[in-house]
């Protein structure tokens, strides 16, 4: 009889593709956060910060009118915020912590549809797509919808393949559901592609439950679906740009570069081939029957392409694309190009494509960590240059007559710090007093009046990257009040001009 003394198990020992799925999401998180705090922060994320740092009366106040679609994530960073600061690191790491989750749940999602090794090539992959690293550290509710949608698609094949799932979880999949549209809209998308997997498994019983239970979640998310159509005003500004280009659809969407997306793209396009011929080979082999397991590429075709399709038809008729928008799409890729790898045969040849994949990703990552990665912004900069040379009482003024995401105003309330002492000449009302998400000015006809007493003044204006002039928006104003212009600093895409008056 063994007397030896067993020390009890009170949680069931991981299985190694759960330790893979923590491994690898841990490396996406590290590769996320390593260097995000290097790019100045830019126009929505500055929304981020703002709308974060509202008390939470003011935040809903504020969320009536504008940005609704995004008030679960503010929400959530007004308490991080509160917790951990605003500083550029603190505020992008929770999006580095979300697609850690994102990259674990591909793993378990391949390796639950293929095998492990499928698994691994399809979290290795989705760690390094650009889409990935780039959401990864970015101050917005991007990461979260990514990582919300795969873990939901998850929870729908385990239903799938349990043939007869216990109610809780179609309970879970609907509030799940209902979750990923109050964190980002768009992401209800996936509702397409997880039709086509629901229907292809050829079982009516299956399909009405579904249907049920997506349709309880689609009722809970009613509230942010009304709030989203009556505040579509809000993205007008969409038709004055021709986003939905070709290459911004198929380069810059998920990949960045030419090069990254000619090689993705072909593996993608690969994959899908090598799933038809399989599929016409044996679709009368009774062995390949798909009512007890999803197709791994149908449901990442239908994940990565469907979303896509949609957003670009509706555009035809209201613009309404973004590349940003579709970032819970990127997933689909990793399917595809992981079951592409994991099916080559040897072995090596897999992992030589694969290192082929992570190379030509590589260049686009260490772009996404320079200091003017994030739409050219160089707040930073401006910061540190008004933090090296003002003095206590001077004034500041801003050019207000630009794209609300690039105007300077936002650098002063991004990098606060820099700031401290001066006097912001054209405040009317705060951000955290008002119903939009920026600060009230004064018009320039009301400036003159507000600048009694001060002799200097630092006006920021914006000047479009590589551009020879700058906009004038106040120069005219303080000439006429005797400021004269004492010095120029031309940074990225701002210019600092420091005046004097006697």
């Amino acid at each position: 009889m063994d007397t030896k003394r067993r020390t009890p198990s009170f949680l069931p020992r991981p299985s190694l593709r759960v330790i893979i799925a923590v491994i690898l999401g841990l490396g996406s998180t590290v590769i996320s956060f390593m260097g995000s705090w290097i790019p100045s922060l830019w126009g929505d994320e500055a929304t981020s910060v703002l709308s974060a740092t509202r008390p939470i009366p003011s935040l809903f106040w504020m969320l009536g009118r504008v940005d609704a679609v995004h008030g679960t994530y503010y929400l959530f960073l007004h308490f991080w915020v509160g917790a951990f600061g605003a500083s550029p690191f603190s505020i992008r790491f929770p999006s580095a912590i979300a697609a850690g989750l994102t990259v674990a749940g591909i793993v378990l999602l391949a390796t639950r549809l293929v095998n492990l090794r499928t698994g691994i090539f399809a979290g290795i992959v989705c760690l390094a797509l650009p889409r990935v690293t780039y959401m990864g550290e970015e101050a917005r509710g991007y990461a979260f919808s990514a990582a919300l949608v795969v873990w939901l698609t998850i929870l729908l094949v385990k239903i799938l393949q349990d043939g007869s799932p216990r109610r809780r979880y179609w309970v879970l999949y609907a509030v799940g559901l209902a979750v990923c549209g109050y964190v980002f809209l768009f992401s209800l998308l996936i509702l397409v592609a997880h039709a086509v997997v629901v229907l292809s498994m050829r079982r009516r019983t299956l399909v009405v439950t579904w249907a049920k239970w997506a349709g309880l979640g689609l009722v809970l998310d009613i509230p942010i679906i009304a709030f989203g159509y009556f505040q579509r005003s809000q993205i007008a500004f969409l038709s004055a740009r021709n986003a939905a280009t070709f290459s911004q659809v198929f380069v810059g969407q998920w990949f960045g570069t030419a090069q990254c997306a000619e090689v993705c793209w072909a593996l993608i396009v690969a994959a899908i081939a090598v799933a038809l011929v399989s599929w016409i080979r044996h679709r009368n082999d009774e062995r390949t029957d798909s009512r007890s397991t999803p197709g791994i590429v149908l449901l990442g075709a239908m994940w990565l392409l469907a979303p896509t399709a949609i957003l670009l038809t509706i555009n035809v008729v209201d613009p309404i694309y973004s590349s940003r928008y579709l970032t819970f799409a990127v997933p689909g890729a990793a399917l595809l190009i992981g079951y592409l790898l994991g099916r080559i045969k040897p072995l090596a040849l897999g992992i030589v494509l694969l290192v082929g994949t992570l190379l030509v990703t590589w260049p686009v990552y260490l772009s996404q960590r320079t200091p003017y990665s994030k739409n050219a912004s160089d707040w930073a900069a401006v910061a540190a240059l008004i933090k090296e040379h003002a003095k206590p009482g001077d004034g500041m003024l801003f050019d207000e007559g630009i794209n609300p995401s690039k105007r300077p105003r936002l650098g002063m309330r991004a990098y606060p710090y820099a700031y401290v002492g001066l006097k912001d000449i054209a405040l009317k009302t705060p951000w955290w007093n008002t119903n939009y998400w920026s600060d009230s000015t004064y018009t320039l006809d009301q400036v003159p009046e507000r600048l009694n007493g001060v002799r200097t003044v630092w006006l920021t204006e914006y000047r479009a990257p590589g551009s020879a002039t700058y906009d004038q928006y106040d120069l005219s104003t303080l000439a006429s009040l005797k400021f004269t212009v004492v010095k120029t600093y031309e940074l990225h895409s701002n210019v600092v001009i420091e005046l004097h008056r006697p």
